[in-house]
């Protein structure tokens, strides 16, 4: 392996002409994908001949290489040229061209153009691609992004996403139409105080939740961001307790050490995020929660629900959602960080500190119309777009329509407003 490693270092000056640089450092890391699985990175960073060597803490000069590899497969994740600038003795690409990059894409990733990847933004020494089955989008959607500089060169490639191979889909026809899910989306309308800034008002608005629907009609996917290092363990249970306690708690810096050594690389050690966690850490976790509480929110029996438990690095995270009705848009929620060795509380979050911005805004209360008026002027607006989202129980991506709309209506006068203009 570490032969193979120097092979990859090597292989890299050449391919991409770092004649005119040498190797400054090299490290590992890893990731975790939506299917669990564990992808191990080399990095490197190449400065140029001319440079002085860099101190740990000083910037890198322009023109700097630093490039990202697949250790296993070998293949190219990123590369990037500090400020723009390389000094490369070739060019990466052959040109400019957005046939000739596309062709350059295809054959440092292996996916197809159209089938895999599809070009949404290009302009300004830039084209910005995002992910795609057979022309459909997929969700969460990974994305490639190109630059280059005035003169040709390639200062900026980098491949972010999951990219599956087409056996992890569920191949489909699309078959919603808006007539379809007609009343499922009157369902979704929803009311939601939001906060304007200008005015220092929090207004009450309708609009609809969005919401991924199966091509086969028969279940919705709620529609969430997907969060592919963190292997979710669900509690949602309230948390009570018969009294305070009168002991403080005391933050601990968190640390974080995520150097990946070359026995992990050799042995394809499996990510430390996907360690289950056991009943019993499961419930002293659910206890050391209690016991934060107390101590931090004394007052607070019954109002806050454990949602979740996950690891990541050398900790526990337990997430909790605070116990109430809210319409606002922003809901409170709480992070409790424990250390994974002795499952006590160590760190804490708080969204409380973001919630206090608005408490100097006047809250409207008043409605003027219902949520059947508003679904009068929403359904017109409506958008049924056709994804692919990952389904964790068939452990594929099936074929959904999106249901989504731009626009919501203001309660208190029923005007249409674009909800990027709230």
């Amino acid at each position: 392996m570490e032969q193979k490693i120097q092979a990859l270092i090597t292989a890299t000056k050449e391919k991409f002409g770092l004649t005119n640089y040498y190797l400054h450092t090299s490290s590992f890391r890893r990731s975790l994908d939506i299917f669990e699985d564990t992808t191990y990175i080399l990095t490197t960073e190449w400065l140029p001949s001319h440079a002085k060597k860099v101190e740990e803490d000083d910037l890198n000069p322009p023109g700097t290489a630093i490039i990202d590899i697949n250790v296993h497969t070998g293949q190219l994740k990123s590369i990037l040229f500090v400020d723009n600038k390389s000094f490369a003795e070739k060019n990466i690409i052959v040109s400019t061209s957005t046939n000739d990059i596309i062709q350059w894409i295809e054959e440092e990733t292996g996916l197809t153009y159209n089938e895999q990847f599809q070009l949404v933004e290009e302009g300004n020494g830039r084209l910005f691609f995002k992910e795609c089955f057979m022309g459909i989008p997929v969700s969460t959607s990974g994305s490639i992004e190109i630059k280059y500089s005035q003169d040709g060169h390639l200062t900026l490639f980098s491949a972010i996403g999951q990219f599956p191979p087409k056996d992890k889909f569920k191949q489909d026809v699309p078959a919603l139409s808006l007539e379809k899910v007609a009343d499922l989306s009157k369902k979704q309308i929803k009311l939601i105080e939001f906060p304007l800034e200008k005015q220092k008002q929090i207004l009450p608005f309708y609009g609809l939740e969005e919401i991924y629907i199966t091509n086969d009609l028969t279940r919705t996917i709620p529609y969430e961001f997907f969060v592919n290092d963190k292997i979710q363990l669900a509690i949602d249970k309230i948390i009570y307790w018969d009294s305070p306690t009168n002991q403080s708690f005391e933050k601990i810096f968190l640390t974080f050490a995520n150097d990946v050594t070359i026995e992990q690389v050799i042995s394809k050690e499996r990510h430390p995020n996907l360690l289950p966690i056991t009943n019993p850490e499961k419930e002293q976790c659910i206890s050391t929660v209690s016991d934060f509480l107390r101590q931090e929110y004394p007052n607070d029996t019954g109002k806050w629900i454990l949602k979740t438990l996950y690891r990541q690095d050398n900790y526990i995270y337990a997430t909790l959602k605070y116990n109430e009705h809210s319409d606002f848009i922003f809901k409170r929620k709480l992070l409790v960080i424990i250390d994974a060795e002795n499952l006590q509380a160590i760190n804490s979050m708080d969204s409380q500190f973001m919630l206090n911005t608005f408490e100097a805004y006047t809250t409207v209360k008043k409605r003027t119309i219902t949520e059947n008026q508003a679904f009068d002027q929403l359904k017109n607006h409506l958008e049924l777009t056709p994804i692919y989202v990952y389904d964790k129980r068939l452990a594929q991506y099936i074929l959904c329509g999106k249901l989504d709309c731009a626009f919501s209506v203001n309660a208190t006068n029923g005007e249409l407003v674009k909800l990027d203009d709230l």
